[in-house]
């Protein structure tokens, strides 16, 4: 916190705010407002104020922080990046820039809806190649709800599977994300017949976010329980993002395995993420437990204002033999 807004903290603490805000800037007037938890007159005020002094960086970070208090996470991280570039150790500015990028992750898109396509192709050892294509439409269904309606199809082993699932995603409170989906596979071969899985994301610091899922699937072969902990740190004012998380996973009759991921993100700008990560311990196929141990690296450019590619490679190799090499692409349409 700069030594302005401290001055500014400490008179209205003091003397209160009704006498000497007749007299006070816009700044002063709009610090006041944000810090009575009121966001849309701050930044009203702020705004008024920059348009008269556009290269005052104090006022464009209050302004950013009046702006994510009302959701308004494109334009507040904006004028965060526009103080970073003229100031790059402004820590207000960092923080606020980096809690722009954990909430609308944490949100899972809920502000704005996507449509994507996507197709993988997968090189199993000693076998034929396995095929998928699958849809997701992410869907608001209000300010603090999303539903993602997703469609799948698989094909492996000279069988085909068509999976159908909804995730449905609700912003609890203002650190908190609820999550809650079903997948179903008519007449399944190889994937879940039935799947249900829950959890939540929670900030737990200001560049910090939590993660607690768990799932269960019934295949053709067995049914099997997953438990999967997490959590993410974003570093640089959220343009470096690091997440570890775990997995324990169960199938009938048999021991527990434990295995986690490891992923590091790039995030330079909206809309673009590089990512890399490896991973190990247990998976399923076939409803059939085993360790694996992968590799995988991929990321999202941006086409147009609304479309964006997406790509990813990945190597993973068996404990019995039969390494797999996989390569995915995708395109998503914003709505």
């Amino acid at each position: 916190m700069t030594l302005r807004l401290l001055t500014i903290v400490f008179l209205l603490s003091v003397f209160g705010t009704a006498p000497a805000l007749a007299q006070d800037s816009l700044y002063e007037r709009g610090v006041a407002a944000r810090l009575a938890d009121d966001p849309e007159l701050a930044a009203s005020l702020l705004e008024n104020w920059l348009a008269q002094h556009p290269g005052d960086v104090d006022a464009l970070v209050q302004y950013g922080y009046a702006l994510l208090a009302l959701g308004r996470l494109d334009e507040a991280r904006s004028a965060f990046e526009s103080v970073l570039e003229t100031a790059p150790d402004y820590t207000d500015a960092a923080q606020g820039l980096s809690l722009v990028v954990a909430r609308r992750n944490s949100s899972d898109g809920a502000a704005r809806g996507f449509v994507l396509v996507q197709g993988g192709l997968s090189d199993p050892q000693g076998q034929d190649n396995w095929h998928e294509l699958g849809i997701v439409a992410s869907l608001p269904i209000d300010r603090e709800t999303t539903a993602d309606v997703a469609g799948t199809w698989f094909e492996r082993f000279g069988a085909e599977d068509a999976e159908v699932g909804v995730l449905v995603t609700h912003r609890a409170t203002q650190d908190l994300w609820l999550r809650l989906g079903g997948s179903v596979t008519p007449s399944a071969d190889f994937r879940p017949e039935t799947g249900i899985t829950a959890g939540f994301d929670a900030r737990i610091a200001e560049s910090t976010v939590a993660r607690l899922d768990g799932s269960w699937q019934r295949f053709p072969l067995q049914e099997v329980w997953m438990i999967s902990p997490g959590f993410t740190q974003y570093f640089g004012g959220g343009r470096f993002a690091a997440s570890l998380t775990g997995r324990i996973v169960s199938a009938e009759g048999e021991d527990a395995q434990i295995g986690g991921t490891l992923r590091a993100d790039y995030l330079p700008r909206e809309r673009t993420r590089l990512f890399v990560g490896v991973a190990a311990g247990p998976e399923t196929d076939l409803g059939v437990v085993r360790d694996t141990t992968s590799a995988f690296l991929g990321g999202e450019i941006p086409l147009t204002e609304d479309l964006s590619l997406l790509g990813s490679v990945a190597q993973e190799w068996r404990e019995n033999g039969g390494n797999r090499s996989e390569a995915r692409i995708g395109i998503k349409l914003a709505l």
